[in-house]
């Protein structure tokens, strides 16, 4: 292969490959970043060549010189183009210079007009000026004493349009009212300023004789004014300066990206659909968490949760992007789902939601090397793809489901979305798995020049390879809530529950009087929380001393505490707190009120990650949520994901 050499160095799309070995004319290249080989024949490299898909350097050598920027030029470009009035001019002089040529004006009359039908065959012209026109350009040529400047086209100094034909006083009155009724006005139209100049002008002809009485405008004169008003001086009088700003802002393309996770955007919106149990009885619309790569269009992870879309389900939704979606084959090994995607966000683009600048999820992403980037206040171009995908999602998949509660209120009309309601939310977390990955990640996507998410993804990994940059227990210990308590003799005291361990008392030994050290209080387990050992910079676990309430949510926990406190304690034990919460959750679900449903699936934390905590041994109680559910995220480690009661956000409909 005399084209290439080892150990030349070469860029494949966005990949930078070195040469190893050539034999046969088949060339062995090395990515430099992965180290992953790959064989190619000549043809095809010099194939991908010619196609400038292969390249010898990544930028180009030659440049053509910068071009002169003289006054002369800028001059030049500023002259507009030809008007359609040195048109009108040729047109006028054609037609002279033709008929007198053929001796037209000689003859009489009917001659003339024959020679002007010929003429205008000659110049391919529709409509031929009429006789008595030409005349009047050959009078008009004739008294300038044959100078051509007779025959320009004048027609741009023809009064009328543009101009007002109204009384001065009548104009003032106008422009007045325009101001008052109508830029001042958030509803204000053109018949309350027609009716508001009337009057007006009513009023001041009963202070003048008849013959110099004002003549009223038409409605239609009014509508031309107002029509004729600046767009944004009219945004700006009847909605302020900042929805004007918005209204004629230059939206051009969002932010480019050259790479997989260069910039991840996360959001949330309610699904379109009511769920139900296994008995078939509507529950509730539950909240879709979703991380989208920027980049490839493709959907990285999301969590469904009816318990809210608060700090919790943006860590769900977080984990499940990062971590590899390695459960898809033991949960769905019938369905061959393939989702390569995941990997550690350079930027996590958010909205102002205060979950999004809660100190936890602010906390943990910069300790994962994660910066967070907040969209601008009321700019959607700032954070556009999943916005968009949001649409999307429920508009192409989730209006097409049985039970959907569609977009609009008006829009349900002949049904009732709680009386179709059939599909259960182990069913609606397994049709949106296949979904992503058999529907929206292997379509052609118009922001991507017809190509498929999937594939925009694939080949930008082989380039810029997605990283797992900690422990999988490390993401789960900072993926929780965070604050910072004094260690007691007794422990810590953190939300109502004392956590003790051995390593925590020994810590506070070896720590100053009274030092505060910082937690992290997992928000799907008040069993346990984890100290941070400045000393040994490592966490420390510390177990809740009431091992009643091992993997229960903080809500959860909470309302157990109310139950005992008034119950019976000869009727209600402490050994049955699990049945107490399953029968609370149970009996509000099946209330005919969405406001006490909406509640239950919160006490239940009814999530699409619930189902595959990991299970806690045979002497613990456990809460035993109603109909399965399904989970995002197989990892064994996602017990340490909830969302606290500070952090909740009730959102009804």
């Amino acid at each position: 292969m005399a084209n290439f050499i080892k150990d030349q160095v070469v860029f494949r799309g966005a990949g930078k490959f070195r040469l190893v070995r050539v034999q046969e004319d088949i060339a062995q290249l090395e990515n430099i970043v992965t180290g992953e080989l790959s064989s190619h024949s000549e043809a095809d490299l010099l194939e991908e060549y010619v196609r400038g898909y292969l390249r010898t350097v990544n930028s180009r050598q030659y440049q053509r010189p910068p071009m002169r920027n003289t006054f002369k030029d800028a001059l030049e470009a500023a002259i507009p183009p030809a008007k359609q009035g040195d048109f009108e001019t040729r047109r006028r002089v054609n037609y002279l210079v033709a008929l007198d040529r053929m001796d037209a004006f000689k003859g009489p009359r009917s001659a003339l007009c024959q020679a002007t039908q010929k003429v205008a065959g000659d110049l391919d012209d529709a409509k031929p000026p009429h006789v008595t026109t030409i005349y009047r350009w050959r009078a008009r040529y004739l008294v300038a004493q044959f100078d051509v400047r007779a025959l320009l086209d004048r027609t741009d100094l023809r009064g009328g349009k543009g101009q007002s034909r109204l009384d001065n006083v009548v104009e003032g009155i106008v422009q007045d009212k325009i101001e008052t009724a109508f830029l001042n006005s958030k509803r204000g139209t053109a018949e309350d300023v027609y009716n508001a100049v009337f009057l007006e002008i009513q009023r001041l002809n009963t202070t003048r004789i008849e013959s110099e009485w004002l003549k009223f405008p038409g409605l239609r004169t009014i509508q031309r004014r107002i029509g004729s008003i600046n767009a944004f001086d009219r945004a700006v009088a009847r909605y302020g300066e900042r929805e004007a700003q918005r209204r004629s802002a230059d939206q051009s393309c969002a932010r480019k990206v050259s790479r997989i996770l260069e910039i991840v955007e996360i959001d949330h919106t309610p699904i379109d659909l009511i769920y139900t149990d296994a008995e078939g009885r509507a529950i509730d619309r539950p909240y879709l968490t979703v991380v989208l790569d920027r980049f490839s269009r493709c959907v990285l992870g999301f969590c469904i949760s009816s318990a809210g879309h608060g700090v919790h389900a943006v860590f769900e939704a977080l984990r499940h992007s990062m971590m590899p979606k390695s459960y898809l084959s033991e949960r769905f090994p019938e369905l061959l789902l393939e989702w390569p995607c995941h990997g550690w966000p350079e930027r996590l683009l958010m909205d102002n939601g205060r979950e999004f600048h809660a100190h936890a999820v602010v906390d943990a992403l910069t300790n994962l090397g994660v910066t967070c980037e907040y969209a601008a206040s009321r700019d959607p171009n700032d954070k556009p793809f999943v916005e968009r995908f949001l649409r999307t999602f429920n508009y192409s998949f989730i209006h097409k489901l049985p039970g959907t509660t569609l977009a609009k209120v008006h829009q349900r009309i002949g049904f009732k979305s709680e009386d179709e309601a059939c599909i259960t939310f182990e069913q609606l977390n397994e049709m949106v798995h296949v979904w992503i990955t058999s529907a929206y990640h292997l379509r052609p996507h118009k922001g991507l020049s017809g190509r498929a998410p999937i594939d925009v993804w694939k080949e930008s990994a082989v380039a810029f390879p997605p990283a797992l940059k900690c422990n999988a227990e490390d993401l789960s210990i900072e993926f929780g809530d965070v604050d910072e308590r004094p260690i007691q003799h007794y422990g810590i005291d953190f939300n109502t529950f004392t956590y003790v361990s051995a390593e925590v008392l020994t810590l506070r030994r070896m720590l100053p009087a009274k030092q505060k050290v910082q937690i992290k209080a997992p928000y799907e387990n008040v069993g346990l929380i984890w100290v941070w050992d400045p000393i040994n910079s490592t966490y420390i676990r510390a177990a809740n001393s009431d091992e009643q309430y091992n993997n229960l949510t903080l809500e959860q926990a909470k309302a157990l505490k109310r139950e005992y406190a008034k119950s019976d304690p000869h009727q209600r034990t402490r050994a049955n707190g699990e049945e107490m919460i399953r029968e609370k959750a149970n009996e509000a679900m099946q209330s005919k009120k969405l406001k006490a449903r909406k509640q239950g699936a919160r006490l239940a934390h009814t999530t699409s990650k619930s189902a595959n905590r990991p299970q806690p041994a045979t002497s613990e109680p456990q809460i035993v949520v109603p109909p399965a559910m399904f989970t995002s995220d197989a990892d064994e480690l996602s017990e340490f994901e909830v969302e606290s009661v500070s952090t909740e956000v009730n959102h009804e409909k």
